[in-house]
């Protein structure tokens, strides 16, 4: 779920919504969840633009994570840039399987280079982590970091940054996706796959050298990767051609007689999502 475009950063990769995007009102966002839920959907993710700038997103994760009768509830992660007040995190983190906080270099000039908006982005990010790590042990941590022209040499250290206490569950490391804003700056940020390649085999061996498992995101992959549904409540999902923009959701429903369909139910999305967010802690 992308409800909101929305973000108080201006990182020049990101591939969510565009920000003039006027957000998903609550009605249809708890609607959305619903028929989520309905479907057996078996996790969510809760994006955007930066999710927790919206003021239903503690009540639109606790409705994804309420059990419903026999049907288990999804995973319910939460991907932000770390930025929110404690005391906003504090009411959604209960109702989180995983959370997804990004850090996408060990020098600090890179980082703020791609992580554009509000200083200091990293260090607020890095506080987070060590709330969630201290106080949230249910809640299980992926870190993710985009690798570009601009962080070649600091991606691969960035867990050089955290404590033995404090790493992730998973670092997802991924190719810089080349839509919306990433299409508009692929010019000067994108990497070609064997520069990629050489970032991922040092981000590996630092993966190795601190127990962390790493997951790694390449643009020869997405087809099939994503299903999102967007603030205008359009289904996008991803095939040869990028991005590709397939209906309004709830029409997409009655059509098919109230089932989800193959593209949230296909492999390679099943596969994306299982591999980025395991069921580490089932009984949480």
């Amino acid at each position: 779920m992308r409800p909101i475009g929305r973000c108080n950063l201006s990182c020049p990769f990101c591939f969510g919504p565009r920000h003039e995007v006027p957000s998903m009102p609550r009605e249809t966002a708890l609607r959305v969840a619903a028929a989520l839920k309905d479907g057996g959907v078996r996790g969510v993710v809760i994006s955007g633009g930066e999710p927790t700038l919206l003021s239903y997103l503690a009540e639109l994760a606790e409705a994804l994570h309420q059990p419903q009768g026999d049907i288990p509830s999804p995973r319910v992660v939460l991907s932000t840039n770390g930025l929110a007040p404690l005391r906003t995190m504090e009411r959604v983190l209960p109702s989180l399987s995983w959370i997804a906080l990004p850090l996408e270099s060990a020098d600090a000039a890179e980082h703020r280079a791609l992580r554009t908006g509000v200083a200091p982005h990293r260090d607020k990010m890095l506080t987070l982590l060590k709330e969630v790590r201290k106080n949230h042990r249910y809640v299980q941590v992926k870190l993710g970091t985009v690798v570009t022209r601009l962080n070649i040499g600091g991606a691969p250290d960035v867990l050089s940054l955290i404590d033995d206490s404090c790493l992730p569950d998973v670092w997802k490391v991924y190719q810089m996706s080349e839509s919306n804003y990433g299409a508009d700056n692929r010019g000067w940020l994108s990497l070609g796959d064997e520069e990629f390649e050489d970032v991922v085999h040092r981000c590996e061996a630092a993966a190795r050298e601190r127990d962390v498992t790493l997951r790694v995101y390449r643009n020869s992959t997405r087809t099939g990767s994503y299903f999102f549904i967007d603030p205008d409540c359009q289904v996008v999902v991803i095939d040869e051609n990028g991005e590709r923009r397939i209906g309004d959701f709830f029409e997409r429903l009655a059509e098919s007689g109230s089932t989800l369909g193959a593209p949230v139910a296909g492999e390679r999305n099943a596969e994306n999502f299982t591999g980025t967010y395991p069921d580490m802690n089932p009984h949480a």
